[in-house]
């Protein structure tokens, strides 16, 4: 049995289903790890759930079509990276007022259209791929953590959210998910101010996934906040009803 249906890479491979396509292929194990749910892929933070969708298999591609030939057109940008001097990349601002709308599913397939782009990318121009080209940051699940943190005086528990902050700050290609559904304290708007500032600053792009309009980050979180989020980013918004639970 090859590993055809095991990899993100397999939409571009020229040995994808054949006897060669094995768990012991080097590009498999640099994406996706021996076991599978490791490297790069891991790397990047991805939920188990959506660590093989890509724009070609996922689910909400049917039922977003009018937003999946936008989101075709600013992947086919992401060549970029490798060119000094190109075009900025610009961020993405992914809105429903509807949860299970198929956000957080296409958010994460860009996140493996930029994964496989450099990774491909890269041995075409004979350089070393990135280990963590691109980080998946759950925004809610990190205000939690950041919450029990420091409820619990817990120096683990922040130096993990020290930690989480720089992958996503340095990370060439970021995620942030979920953003803005829960009030924050002063502090934990900082730390979601630190990560945006410093991309936008640097010229990183970012997808957001929300359910609310991206005007209202100024209320939730502060103009300056704001400001920088809608630098150099188009918003896309999902129609239709909740489809969980029908994946």
């Amino acid at each position: 049995m090859t590993n055809e249906n095991k990899c993100v890479l397999s939409g571009r491979c020229k040995i994808a289903g054949s006897p060669q396509c094995t768990d012991q292929c080097g590009s498999f194990i640099a994406m996706m790890g021996r076991s599978g749910k490791g490297g790069r892929v891991g790397a990047a933070g991805l939920p188990a759930d959506y660590r093989l969708v890509t724009l070609a298999n996922s689910p909400a591609r049917t039922e977003q079509a009018r937003i999946y030939a936008k989101i075709n057109d600013y992947v086919a940008t992401f060549d970029r990276q490798f060119e000094e001097g190109a075009e900025r990349i610009k961020s993405l601002y992914l809105y429903s007022e509807s949860p299970g709308t198929g956000k957080t599913t296409t958010a994460a397939a860009i996140l493996n259209e930029w994964l496989t782009a450099h990774y491909v990318g890269s041995l075409q121009r004979r350089v070393q791929p990135m280990q963590r080209p691109a980080y998946f940051l759950d925004v809610n699940a990190f205000q939690t953590d950041y919450n029990l943190a420091t409820m619990t005086n817990d120096d683990a528990g922040m130096a993990q959210v020290k930690s989480i902050i720089q992958r996503t700050q340095t990370a060439p290609f970021a995620i942030l998910d979920d953003i803005g559904v829960r009030s924050a304290t002063e502090a934990f708007r900082s730390y979601v101010h630190a990560i945006i500032n410093y991309r936008t600053t640097n010229g990183m792009p970012t997808v957001f996934t929300s359910n609310l309009e991206l005007a209202e980050m100024e209320r939730v979180f502060d103009g300056r906040l704001y400001d920088r989020m809608r630098d150099q980013c188009a918003v896309l918004s999902f129609g239709g009803e909740s489809k969980r639970g029908r994946r």
